[in-house]
Formats: C-alpha cells, sequence, structure tokens
C-alpha cells in the first residue's frame, strides 16, 4: 500500500506534503430531523412587545452589524427583524441558558451583566451592547457556554422562528417578483425556466435619488434595468418621449447589441431597480442571449411541428444545431416561387412571414415544408414567400436533415417509436446512449396472425418484444392472467440470461412486434455491462418480505437508526436494511422526513446511487431495504490515495456530476454532499448513499441542512437556495481531492467560524500545489459565490469544461475507464452461514441491538401528526 501511495504522489507531481484530517463526520452536523428537541431560553424571564426608541434600534443595529448573519440582509429584511424583537427581563442569578442546551434565541444586552461559564469556569462577562447566542438563529446547534445574570438585566430577544420567518418572507417576496418581472419582458419570456432562474439569481438591486440620472444618452450600455418601485422620465435630445414605471423595463438593446443608449433616463421619484449586465448574463448562460434566444424558439417549434416532434433526444439536439438562421428585412423573399417542395424546410424565429396576396404563412414557432421533408420531392413548388417586417428564418436542406436523424424519415420515426418504449423498459434504463441507441438500430419488425403463440411457457427465451400494433395474452398455466396492447412489452430478461419463458403470449387479432434477439443484444452489450443489468435485475424484486430475509451483522448506527447486512434466505443475495425504531419516529417527529426519503428514493434508478428495494413496516418500526454496496467510504479512499492526482480527480468529479444530474432532473437536491456520503463500490467506481437530508424542490428552498465545511454561501445566510448548492459542494470536494483539506476551516470546528471563513471566500492553494494546476478554474467556476455561475449555464456546459475533455461520458457509466482505485472487499459467505445456523429471526436480532439505543423523552409540543403517515411503506 505504501508503494502505492507514493506512486500517486509521484504522479501527481506534488511531494508527500498533506496530512488529511482524520475525524469522519458520518452525520450531517446540521439536520432538519434534529430540529425538534429545543429547550426554552431565558425560562424565568419576562417577555413583552415593547415599543423600540431611536436610541434602542441604533444599540440593535449596532450589535447586528457584529454578525455576518445580519450584514448581508438587505434593509427590508433587517427592519422587519428589529420590529420583531422582544424585550427579556430578568432578576440576578437567572440562567438565560445553558452549555450544552438546544436552544433558539439570539440575545442583545440592553442593561445589567451577565456571566459566561464554559465547563464549570467563567470566561467572560457581558454588558450593555453586547450579543450572544447568534448561532442559533442559524440551526440548534448545542450552546457551547452557560450563560446567567449577575444583576438585574434587560435583553433584546430574537427566536430563530421569527428570523427564519422574516428573511424567508422578504427573499421569498422578492425572488418571486423578480422572476415575473423577468417573464413580462418579451425579451426573456421564450427563456427556460432553468435559465429564468439563474438569471433572477443574478439580479442586482440598485437605489437612485429623485433626479439622478439612470443612463445617459450616447453612452455605451450594458446593463439592462427593470422597474421595482418609483417613476423615471425618458429623454431624447432634451425631449421627453414618455415616462415609465413599476414593471417597465428599459437598456434590453444593450444585453443584445452592445449599444449606445439612445436616450436619457432621469429618475422624477426615489427609484429602485433590478439590473444585469452583459457580461455577468453571458456568465450566466453560457453563450450570447440572443443565440440562446434563438435555441430555444427553435426548440419550442420543433415541439410544436408534427415532424421534428417525432425526432428522439439526441436526433432532435443535432437537428437543432444544423438549422443556420438568418435574418431579413420588409418584403425581403424568403423563399423564392418555384422552390421545390421537399428539398428544405424554415422555422419563423422572429417577426411574420407572408405570401404576395398578404396572406399570413407563418409567424412565432411556425415550421414551413416540414411535412414535406419527409417525402420524396415530387415537383410540387412553393409560392413566393416574404418577410412581413424585420424577421428571423432557421433553414435547414434535406440533406443536412436526414445526416442529422441517421436516415430516411419514416424508418427512424418507426425506430424512435420503439425508442421510447425501450427508455420505459428498466432493464435497459441505464445503457449508456452509444449502446442504447445500437439497441434500437437492431430491433426488427415482426407480423403475427391472429391466434399464432408468439412464446410458448417454459420454452428456452432468446427474444424481447415491444407490441407496435395490436392486442396479445398472457396466459399462464392455461389461465388467462393478462391482456397487453401497444407499446406493452415483454421476454426483456430472455435477452439477458435465456430464462424458460414464464408465460404463453397468444396474438389476438393480428399483431406487430419490434423483435430483439438475443444474438443481437449480446452484440451490443459487452460483459461489463451485462453484469450491472443482472445486479440491477436482483434489485427488481418486489415480492420478497421481511420473513424471507436473515439477519447477518450490523452494518453501522446513527441516531435515528440501525443499519443491518441482510441475506435472502433462499438466495443468499446481500442487501442493506435500514431499521427506524417508532419511538424514535415519534420522540424526533421525523415522520415526514421518512416519507420524503421513500420518495425521493423512489425516483433514483442510476447506477452511482443507492438503490431502493423496497420498504417495509410492522409494529414496532419501518424499514428500508436496499442494495448492498461493498467497497469503503470516499472519506477513507482519498486518504488511501493522500493527494489525488489531476486524472483521479476528473474521474470521481465526473462520477458526481453524472449523480447530481440525476437527481436534479427530478427536482432533488441532496444537500449533504461530502465524501463520507459516497462508496467507492467494489469496481472503483461512486455511489451516492443516505437520503435522509435530501428534498425535492421546485424553485427555491430556506431550510439550513449541511455539514458546515461543505456548505454554499447561499444555504448559511438563509436567501434560499437550489440544486446550485450542490455544485458548490463538488467544488469543495474537488479542492479537498487535490490540496488534502477543504478550502474553508479545515482546522476549525466553531459552525460560526467555519460559515464566516465560507462567507469571506478567501481561495487559497496550499505552496505545494502547482500554480497552473489544470483544475484550479473548474474548481472557481464551482465555487463561485453567484450559484448561477457554477455550471457555466446547463449540466452540458459544464460536463463540456475544457478540463473535462478527456472524459468519454457514455464510457462512464459503461464503466470502461480505469478506477484510480478498487477497494478489497470482505466475502461474507461464511458470515452468512454463522448467521443461518443462529437461527434467530430479524425481529431478534435487531432487537437486541436496539437494547442500547437511547430514546429520548416525548416532545411537551407533540406536532399533530397523521394517524397513517406510513400507509405507503
Amino acid at each position: 500500500m505504501e508503494k502505492k501511495i507514493k506512486r500517486k504522489a509521484e504522479e501527481a507531481k506534488v511531494p508527500m506534503a498533506t496530512s488529511r484530517n482524520l475525524v469522519k463526520k458520518k452525520a450531517p452536523v446540521v439536520d432538519v430531523r434534529r430540529q425538534s428537541q429545543v429547550e426554552l431560553d431565558a425560562p424565568n424571564a419576562v417577555i413583552t412587545e415593547r415599543l423600540k426608541t431611536k436610541k434602542d434600534i441604533e444599540l440593535i443595529n449596532s450589535a447586528l452589524n457584529r454578525h455576518f448573519i445580519f450584514t448581508s440582509l438587505p434593509e427590508e429584511n433587517r427592519a422587519m427583524i428589529i420590529d420583531r424583537m422582544r424585550n427579556y427581563a430578568l432578576n440576578p442569578k437567572e440562567i438565560v441558558f445553558e452549555q450544552e442546551q438546544t436552544g433558539n434565541t439570539f440575545f442583545i444586552v440592553i442593561s445589567g451583566k451577565l456571566d459566561v461559564f464554559v465547563n464549570g469556569k467563567k470566561v467572560n462577562t457581558l454588558k450593555e451592547r453586547d450579543s450572544f447566542g447568534e448561532l442559533a438563529l442559524l440551526h440548534n446547534t448545542p450552546r457551547s457556554a452557560t450563560v446567567t445574570t449577575v444583576e438585574k438585566t434587560s435583553l433584546w430577544g430574537l427566536d430563530r422562528k421569527t428570523f427564519r420567518t422574516a428573511v424567508e418572507t422578504v427573499n421569498a417576496q422578492n425572488y418571486t417578483e423578480n422572476k415575473q418581472f423577468l417573464e413580462s419582458v418579451p425579451t426573456f419570456q421564450i427563456l427556460t425556466n432553468g435559465q429564468k432562474d439563474a438569471l433572477v439569481g443574478s439580479l442586482s438591486t440598485l437605489k437612485f435619488r429623485s433626479g439622478e440620472k439612470v443612463v445617459c444618452e450616447g453612452d455605451p450600455g450594458d446593463l439592462f434595468y427593470l422597474i421595482k418601485d418609483g417613476t423615471v422620465s425618458c429623454t431624447q435630445k432634451g425631449r421627453e418621449l414618455r415616462q415609465m414605471f413599476k414593471g417597465d423595463f428599459f437598456g434590453e438593446q444593450a444585453l443584445l447589441y452592445n449599444s449606445v443608449r439612445t436616450a436619457t433616463i432621469t429618475a422624477i421619484t426615489d427609484l429602485k431597480c433590478v439590473a444585469i449586465g452583459r457580461e455577468r448574463l453571458t456568465k450566466v448562460l453560457g453563450s450570447q442571449l440572443q443565440h440562446i434566444i434563438f435555441q430555444n424558439t427553435k426548440r419550442i417549434a420543433m415541439e410544436k411541428s408534427e415532424v421534428f416532434k417525432q425526432l428522439n433526444p439526441s436526433q432532435a439536439l443535432k437537428a437543432l444545431n444544423a438549422f443556420t438562421v438568418q435574418t431579413y428585412k420588409k418584403n425581403q423573399i424568403i423563399i423564392p416561387q418555384g422552390t421545390v417542395k421537399g428539398t428544405i424546410a424554415y422555422m419563423v424565429l422572429k417577426g411574420r412571414v407572408i405570401d404576395k396576396r398578404n396572406v399570413l404563412i407563418g409567424e412565432v414557432f411556425t415550421s414551413i415544408g416540414d411535412t414535406e421533408l419527409t417525402k420524396d420531392p415530387n415537383g410540387l413548388f412553393f409560392d413566393e414567400v416574404i418577410s412581413e417586417g424585420d424577421s428571423t428564418i432557421a433553414i435547414i436542406t434535406k440533406d443536412q436533415f436526414q445526416e442529422c436523424i441517421g436516415g430516411e424519415f419514416n424508418q427512424v420515426a418507426t425506430n424512435n417509436e420503439a425508442y421510447t418504449v425501450l427508455r420505459k423498459v428498466h432493464l435497459f434504463k441505464n445503457l449508456p446512449l452509444d449502446r442504447f441507441q445500437a439497441l434500437t438500430q437492431a430491433l426488427e419488425l415482426q407480423v403475427f396472425e391472429g391466434g399464432s403463440v408468439i412464446v410458448q411457457q417454459n420454452s428456452p427465451g432468446d427474444s424481447f418484444f415491444i407490441i407496435k400494433q395490436g392486442k396479445v395474452d398472457v396466459v399462464k398455466d392455461a389461465v388467462v392472467i393478462r391482456t397487453i396492447t401497444k407499446h406493452d412489452y415483454f421476454g426483456e430478461r430472455s435477452v439477458l440470461n435465456g430464462e424458460p419463458r414464464t408465460a404463453t403470449v397468444v396474438a389476438i387479432g393480428e399483431v406487430t412486434c419490434w423483435v430483439l434477439h438475443q444474438t443481437n443484444f449480446m452484440r451490443i452489450i459487452d460483459d461489463s455491462i451485462k453484469n450491472q443489468l443482472l445486479k440491477r435485475i436482483q434489485l427488481q424484486d418486489d415480492k420478497i418480505s421481511l420473513n424471507d430475509l436473515l439477519i447477518v451483522k450490523v452494518l453501522g448506527k446513527g441516531m435515528f437508526g440501525n443499519v443491518f447486512l441482510a441475506a435472502r434466505k433462499e438466495s443468499k443475495n446481500l442487501y442493506a436494511l435500514k431499521t427506524v425504531d417508532r419511538r424514535k419516529i415519534d420522540r424526533y417527529e421525523i415522520q415526514e422526513n421518512l416519507i420524503l426519503e421513500r420518495k425521493v428514493l423512489l425516483q433514483l434508478d442510476h447506477i452511482f446511487i443507492l438503490k431502493l428495494v423496497k420498504t417495509f413496516k410492522d409494529p414496532k418500526r419501518v424499514y428500508f431495504l436496499t442494495e448492498f454496496v461493498r467497497g469503503m467510504d470516499l472519506f477513507d479512499v482519498i486518504r488511501e490515495l493522500n493527494i489525488v492526482t489531476d486524472r483521479d480527480s476528473k474521474f470521481y468529479s465526473a462520477n458526481m456530476i453524472v449523480i447530481l444530474e440525476h437527481l436534479h432532473e427530478r427536482d432533488i437536491i441532496y444537500r449533504d454532499l461530502k465524501p463520507e456520503n459516497l462508496m467507492v463500490d467494489e469496481e472503483g467506481y461512486l455511489k451516492l448513499i443516505d437520503f435522509g437530508t435530501a428534498k425535492i424542490v421546485n424553485g427555491r428552498t430556506y431550510t439550513i441542512v449541511g455539514t458546515p465545511h461543505y456548505m454554499a454561501p447561499e444555504i448559511i445566510v438563509g436567501k434560499g437556495y437550489g440544486v446550485s448548492a450542490d455544485f458548490w459542494s463538488l467544488g469543495i470536494m474537488l479542492y479537498e481531492f487535490m490540496c488534502g483539506g477543504v478550502p474553508f476551516g479545515e482546522n476549525e470546528e466553531d459552525p460560526y467560524v467555519i460559515y464566516e471563513k465560507v462567507l469571506e471566500r478567501k481561495l487559497v492553494y496550499p505552496g505545494f500545489v502547482d500554480p497552473r494546476l489544470p483544475a484550479k478554474p473548474f474548481i472557481e467556476q464551482l465555487l463561485s459565490k453567484n450559484p448561477a455561475l457554477r455550471t457555466g449555464g446547463s449540466i452540458d456546459n459544464l460536463k463540456g469544461h475544457p478540463w473535462l475533455t478527456s472524459i468519454n461520458w457514455d464510457t462512464l457509466l459503461s464503466k470502461g475507464i480505469r478506477p484510480p482505485f478498487v477497494p478489497r472487499v470482505h466475502d461474507f459467505d461464511r458470515d452468512v452461514r454463522n448467521a443461518a445456523k443462529g437461527g434467530k429471526s430479524y425481529d431478534e436480532v435487531i432487537l437486541r441491538e436496539e437494547a442500547n439505543d437511547n430514546i429520548p423523552p416525548r416532545s411537551k409540543k407533540a406536532k399533530n401528526v397523521h394517524v397513517n403517515w406510513d400507509e405507503d411503506f
């Protein structure tokens, strides 16, 4: 192993200069599942809503300015927080809170004196204008000290719920309002939801006083403005053209064409705007705005076309990029009279097109000549088509179109119908795109007469069938068990392992099927992918029950549940079984979290993500049965490797990118990406585990969740965040791979100090790191404070980053890249045999382990939980 580590260091061209932190933080430091157990701060205080004087507000503001939690808040947030602070009056020798207690209030001293004790020793005295307990506003981390009054004391107090509500309310309102503003601008209406969200996160708020000039005629312009509040005057050469109000906008030409200002804009009243510049917009969207608008317009036009919408995603993307874009002036000829139909197709991206009789032929999103493109040119001609005003048209020739789609349209469209069905077949879901397309090409069409037997029960199977047209009966032991029809399929396992047919399938009337033969399947699928598919089949066994399981050993113990290695008694197939005691569920009030965890896991089916097999419930527990991942966690692996080389860092980063792509496509944000939550499996590839903090997000969420060293700035400050927060965590991990530790607060344990360092974002590389480190631009992109900049506009742009050009994404998904490290795995055969000899039921083994668990007392204020919350388990 020592030689292996030295070899890795030589590959990295760095000295053995790092000593990695060996302390694991397996569970998230901040976990929504721990939020219910909160003590009452200052239990003996008299709490009142007191009107705040000018002096009170000055004192509070002075205290707030000392904490990062408040310094990043906009004025409206701060004003709301100050308004909602309450007065706490305490007598001498009263406890405000105790060390290790989980409280929820931040305090500012108005008058009096308090002592601070750590482990029973006095360490500080607090007096007027001092403040304490600020971390409680973010989450219920145990208090690091005890605070007691020395004399009669008056405090301003702000509890976490009030703070979070105030921050969330204002930020959610701003987010919604800004997005609505963007959607009111024609230039931005064509953007996708993801692109609009990225732009909303990049808008800056600007304020102008009455009489102040916002832009001046003739000046260069690169900012676009939306008026949030106030009125402006638009003048040209001193003459007022118009006034504009809330919801109006100006400067869009500056974004598109880098033009000078054509008018002067002056604030008539105090003015509040949101603005975005061309440079920022280009960084956010990854390209010029005009190009993105045209690409989106083409995409929508393709979805509206009866021809183009039959293309599969790969063909559609190639065709999208093959269209050439041309602009036309008023009355300019677009299609000359006599152009042969079937040789060329057009899309209207901007404006309207008419014939010489002034009849409308098409407007935005209209395709012209697309239907004829699917037929042989037959001597039909277009009449002359001209531009009604300024217009933009996308054009593609038949030869270009056929090259993009890979052949003649009607044959391709037929295959695409099968492609759509194949994508739904569980067995083929995780195939790399190149293999999947090869399978589609290998399909053959077969017609069966009514009454004919397509497959016979118990006969050897060597073909897979998709019904293109017609119906069939599925007959088992001479009994019809179901009838299936168009786009249903059968026999998928036969192409993999030649299993005997479990039923007879009989045609009802004439039936047309696509057929995939085992010989073609094996020609396309190599042994590595075949083994993956066999493993996935094993994980699709929904007939398994708790009584079928043998508990082999304990794999891990957590605050909320225990994880056991389990084996199926008959097949000895291994699984992981997570058990959650109902007493803990009730005490920690985690019913909703378990429902969400199950919902998230059911949506996921990816070779790099832990697979849920089934959930169970009984009067004592709920259970999650998942695949068992043999291997080591990434935390331990990177300590084996010491400094991770550029190549190896690239491999692990690519693994995580495709994992995040799968999650984010399903609107799932993981929120705790770190080495401890990734296993390196027996083949050396990553597997994401532990979905206790994952969440399905539409838009933004505000809960502070995660491990401080890996948490994105937008999570910490509470302004709302989306899936981009996961890419920050990826950036932290990439830095950690190559530099030996995390970039912010590596040697810190206090969450507050770590948060401060994350928000400072002073990114410094160790001295042993080459200043020309190829990964630096990628790390710095992922660690952008602006979440919209982290992917460069889209996941495809991220995957296309220059640092990742050597990654073949299809080869990665088929596990065809040599991994940096393959763990030695334990053979559990003897463990399984010993467990079987013991003869104990699953319940006996689990009960014995639970005997040592700490069950917290019932909460005084229990939540109102739906009695059938677990009905789907």
